[in-house]
């Protein structure tokens, strides 16, 4: 497989504008991004006709014209006020930018432009940091970065009436490739993204920071540390299950926040064997673990002042002589013994041991993102993850951060009468159950790992159906990566002051 350094030095655009030296044919194309309580300079308009001029008067979210061999676009920033929901779907300034050039920008580059220009006007910061993150998301392609990267290569040139321009260009940099990075590492292959090569890439990714100590647990260790969940998911697969833990210490004495991944790097269902058209994407069943490593990335390349666990349970859930068996009763490295209902429900049981082995150390909360039920989709749709928490304070936190960056999820009840659905006569419990609610029971089987720790669960999709917004193809969505850094910006904001 490609060396991570590879293609991580092919991910990264919006930081290496100043060298692009484009090319000699194609459109030059000049965007314009009008803010909210702003209005456009009458020098941008020297081109457009009475008609355009109208579209802008009457507030057009976006207008476009060609004079000459020079494309214009004018994008406008809308008022939307909130109605419903408690605002929570609300476009904020960030979200509402990010959209807005991302689906302006990918129909740009479609075209082969020979230069770019984007100029902002206006006084909001996070309209102009959304508008740069959207362009470093819709550059984004697969093809693009792997197996040879293909970069674009037009002259850039971003502008803005902001003084802290500078500062807020780089900081969208850093955001936009963690967002990137957790869709490429769902867009890759399940042949060339497996547990052994997962596992070398994280290590080669954040073992050279001074801030950042990575430890990997292999299966021998594993099984040393009774992680039995985790390594009978895994005990079928050609390559074995292994747990990283990635650990950042940017703040001071005060305890870490820790993060947990569903890494399962393919999804077969075990031998309760998911039908063909389920099976078919499940490549991107590690998606949490890609959101988690995004996240990873991020706090790291903005040296966050704020300790960080990140812990991934990698393995593949394979169909073999050596397959975990429905009616199993396996004892986890917390001692509570589980009986196998679903060979199919696994991710819950990886991440239940590192759920464990993160609380051990008594964090001051423990955040767990997995692709871990079909069930959340039917409720919520593919856009937006559902959020579990035994924290009113930290949820509503999580709720708040996600409409900020317009990464929204929606918190879902750990309903107190569906628990007693978990028992078992022959274990302490079950790993999941039949009938209707398995979202939230598959959330009380992880609120029982969590040892009264702060806790919340994503549970995602990680993945966009097509086009849309800042993504320019289907494929990995980076899915909470922009609320979580938000959530931990604020954080460290909290421990200073």
């Amino acid at each position: 497989m490609t060396e991570l350094k590879n293609y991580a030095k092919a991910l990264p655009w919006l930081s290496k504008i100043e060298k692009l030296k484009g090319t000699e044919s194609g459109l030059v194309v000049k965007m314009l991004l009008v803010g909210r309580n702003a209005k456009v300079p009458a020098g941008f308009l020297k081109t457009a006709s009475s008609s355009e001029k109208a579209q802008l008067k009457q507030k057009s979210s976006m207008v476009k014209w060609v004079s000459g061999n020079t494309e214009y676009w004018v994008l406008q920033c809308q008022v939307v006020d909130p109605k419903d929901h408690y605002g929570l779907f609300c476009p904020s300034p960030y979200a509402m930018a990010r959209d807005l050039v991302g689906t302006c920008f990918r129909q740009i580059i479609a075209g082969e432009p020979k230069s770019f220009s984007m100029e902002h006007v206006g006084e909001s910061e996070d309209e102009f940091l959304g508008a740069c993150v959207g362009l470093e998301m819709a550059q984004y392609r697969f093809k693009n970065v792997w197996p040879k990267a293909k970069p674009l290569n037009f002259k850039t040139k971003i502008t803005s009436s902001l003084k802290s321009a500078k500062q807020l260009m780089a900081q969208a940099a850093v955001l936009g490739e963690s967002v990137n990075l957790a869709r490429f590492l769902v867009d890759l292959p399940p042949n060339l993204l497996q547990p052994q090569s997962y596992v070398k890439l994280l290590q080669a990714h954040f073992s050279k920071n001074a801030k950042t100590k990575v430890t990997v647990w292999d299966a021998a260790r594993l099984k040393k540390e009774k992680m039995g969940l985790h390594l009978a998911v895994g005990q079928a697969a050609s390559q074995e299950p292994q747990m990283v833990h990635v650990e950042y210490r940017g703040g001071g004495k005060e305890k870490p926040i820790a993060f947990v991944g569903k890494g399962i790097t393919f999804d077969a269902g075990g031998l309760d064997i998911k039908p063909a058209a389920g099976m078919r994407n499940m490549k991107k069943d590690m998606g949490g673990s890609a959101s988690v490593a995004g996240l990873a990335h991020w706090v790291v390349q903005s040296r966050l002042e704020l300790n960080c666990d990140f812990y991934f349970a990698i393995a593949e859930n394979a169909v073999g002589t050596e397959s975990f068996r429905p009616g199993d009763v396996i004892t986890s490295r917390s001692g509570k013994t589980v009986e196998i209902h679903n060979t199919d429900a696994e991710g819950r049981l990886v991440l239940a041991d590192s759920l464990t082995v993160a609380t051990e150390k008594k964090p001051q909360m423990v955040i767990d993102v997995a692709t871990l039920t079909g069930a959340i989709k039917v409720g919520l749709g593919g856009l937006t993850p559902g959020l579990f928490s035994n924290s009113d304070n930290l949820a509503e936190c999580l709720l708040r951060s996600g409409q900020s960056r317009g990464d929204v999820c929606w918190r879902m009840p750990l309903v107190p009468g569906e628990k007693s659905r978990l028992k078992s006569d022959v274990a302490d419990m079950v790993n999941c159950t039949d009938g209707y609610g398995g979202a939230v029971t598959a959330a009380l089987f992880l609120e029982k790992f969590t040892d009264g720790v702060p806790w919340a669960h994503f549970d995602i999709y990680a993945w966009m159906d097509s086009a849309k917004g800042p993504f320019a193809t289907s494929g990995g969505s980076g899915q909470v990566v922009q609320a979580l850094s938000h959530f931990l910006e604020q954080e460290a904001q909290n421990q200073k002051s």
